[in-house]
Order: structure tokens, then sequence, then C-alpha cells
């Protein structure tokens, strides 16, 4: 009788473990959101500069990434080159709070940039890099709002 009794808060204690294992090892609700480098690096976020700026600022200090864009860039029909320097040319026009829900929207939700359907990289020299980021925004404010960039 006290062996059934054992054997049986043995089972017990064994089932509870493994039921309070197997909870734990179940994900919680996912949600998603920006932070401060995701998707967007929080330097562009506060950057007064414009996107011409820190593109020249990017053709001198990280030439590599510039070039790759530009070249991806020139590959693009003409009204997908308009659109992403259309779309590129309004972000630098918000201001930090708009630049931040921007972020947001981005991250949360997939449909929400339309550009990227077109062009995915259509934004990469400014936002897919943190240390493109940090190396472009660190000088952009030398370097004048020349459009003429666009024409590499």
């Amino acid at each position: 009788m006290a062996r059934n009794r054992v054997r049986m808060t043995l089972k017990t204690t064994a089932a509870a473990l493994a039921v309070g294992a197997g909870m734990m090892a179940v994900p919680g609700v996912a949600s998603a959101d920006a932070t401060d480098d995701y998707p967007i690096p929080n330097r562009i976020l506060k950057t007064p500069c414009t996107a011409q700026q820190i593109m020249l600022a990017a053709r001198d200090v990280e030439p590599v990434y510039f070039e790759r864009y530009m070249i991806d860039y020139k590959n693009k029909p003409a009204d997908v080159q308009q659109g992403a320097r259309d779309r590129i040319n309004w972000f630098f026009s918000l201001d930090y709070a708009g630049r931040r829900q921007y972020s947001e929207n981005m991250a949360t939700n997939a449909f929400y940039e339309s550009m990227s359907w077109k062009w995915p990289n259509w934004a990469k020299v400014f936002f897919n890099n943190k240390g493109v980021a940090a190396n472009t925004t660190d000088v952009c404010q030398n370097y004048p709002d020349d459009p003429n960039i666009w024409n590499w």
C-alpha cells in the first residue's frame, strides 16, 4: 500500500514537471516593434541631413556601399528611380517623431512601404547598415544638398 502511494506520488510529480517544462518551452505571444536601430538606425532617424547629403557622405566614406547602391539604382526603370528619390526625400523631410513612426510601421507591417515591392533595396544605403549610418551621419553636414549625386 505504501509502495503504491510512493509510486503514485512519483508519477504525479513527474507528470507535473513534464507539463511545467512543456509550458516553459512554448513561446509567448510574439509582438513586433521597432527598436532604436531596427529597421532604421537611430542616427538616421535623428540626423538633420538630407538624403543627398547622406549620399555624398557615403560616396566618400563608404564608397563600396555607395557604388553598389548606385549600380542597383541605375539598373531600375526611370519611374522606380524617381519613386525612390521622392520617397527617401519625403522620409528625410519628416521630423524625428515622423521618422520613428515610419520605422515602427516598417517593422510591424510588411505591406507598409510600397516602394519595397518595386525595389526591395531602394533605401539600403540609408537604412540597412548601422556602420554606414554612423559613418555618413558623422560627416553629412559638411556636404551640400546637391541633387546631382543621383546622376552618378
